[in-house]
């Protein structure tokens, strides 16, 4: 009895100090998430005081382009026991895939220009069309497919397991892509560095930050060699207005009308830390409407 007495003691006291280390690992582990988010969110607030010195150093004179403080990446910094890094993406130099619709109403010309950047990006005319339709069905407000044939709504999707149906609203992030019919992984891919996800009046875009594609998107026959020989040009020396933007184009090329810029209002600021064995990742979708940059989502990870 007293050697079963004894044991049922240790055995007592073995669980109860096993329960008190998993409550201290916890406590630490909470504690060391708690500092990376702290971390992390300093790497956002760095950010933001960068595009603020920016726009205040610009004046009424602004022009945004990759050659700026605010486009150099921070590399991960070691300290105590934690690593810092963060970077900034500049969003205006993309294609907004929630300007295809503004105020209800169907922008036709950015519809055009959407297909015409699908195919500088390497998509077929019909199935550049097909992804037109089936991703103004999913942002537009009615359920009527747009198109006779390329249109997918509400229940075209219910025909299919585990799919969702069309959110009738705009996409907050370009990963959404994925749900919305014909959007594959390969698709994604070749078209997610042309593409973003911003409030819907964002329809211009900035010529010192745009891809080749969005410049042919953006410029009616404009070439693939033509855009990348604009890019090599603006490497060298920045466009300082759209005027000399213009006066560096081709003359058979088409540029969209007030629908070009040299200066950026959208960024995404990637903020990554580590404290102890915590990871957090935290992205902020920045709008720079006046000098301080206004946060319009937050993700953390």
């Amino acid at each position: 009895m007293a050697m079963l007495t004894v044991a049922l003691v240790a055995g007592i006291a073995a669980r109860i100090l096993a329960d008190y280390g998993h409550a201290v690992d916890q406590l630490a582990g909470r504690h060391d998430q708690a500092q990376a988010r702290w971390l992390a969110r300093g790497a956002i607030d760095w950010a933001r005081n960068v595009l603020e010195s920016d726009f205040n150093r610009g004046g009424g004179n602004r022009v945004d382009h990759l050659r700026e403080e605010w486009a150099i990446k921070v590399p991960p910094t070691p300290f105590e026991e934690g690593e810092l890094s963060g970077e900034l993406e500049e969003l205006s130099g993309r294609f907004n895939v929630n300007s295809l619709i503004i105020d209800n109403k169907l922008d036709t010309e950015q519809v055009t220009r959407f297909i015409r950047l699908l195919q500088a990006s390497g998509v077929a005319q019909m199935q550049a069309e097909q992804l037109s339709a089936a991703l103004i069905d999913w942002i537009d407000l009615d359920d009527d497919p747009y198109g006779q044939r390329s249109g997918s709504e509400s229940q075209s999707y219910r025909q299919q397991p585990d799919a969702r149906v069309p959110t009738q609203g705009f996409l907050l992030d370009i990963d959404e892509l994925r749900f919305i019919r014909g959007f594959t992984p390969q698709i994604i891919q070749l078209i997610k560095p042309n593409l973003t996800a911003l409030p819907a009046t964002a329809s211009w875009v900035n010529v010192n930050t745009a891809t080749a594609p969005v410049l042919q998107a953006y410029v009616e026959d404009l070439t693939a060699a033509q855009a990348n020989a604009l890019i090599v040009d603006r490497d060298r020396s920045f466009y300082t207005s759209v005027e000399n933007f213009k006066q560096r184009l081709p003359p058979t090329s088409k540029p969209a009308e007030n629908k070009l810029m040299v200066t950026s209002r959208h960024w995404y600021a990637n903020g990554r830390a580590r404290w102890g064995e915590a990871v957090t990742r935290m992205q902020v979708l920045l709008d720079r409407a006046s000098a301080r940059p206004d946060i319009l989502w937050v993700k953390i990870q």
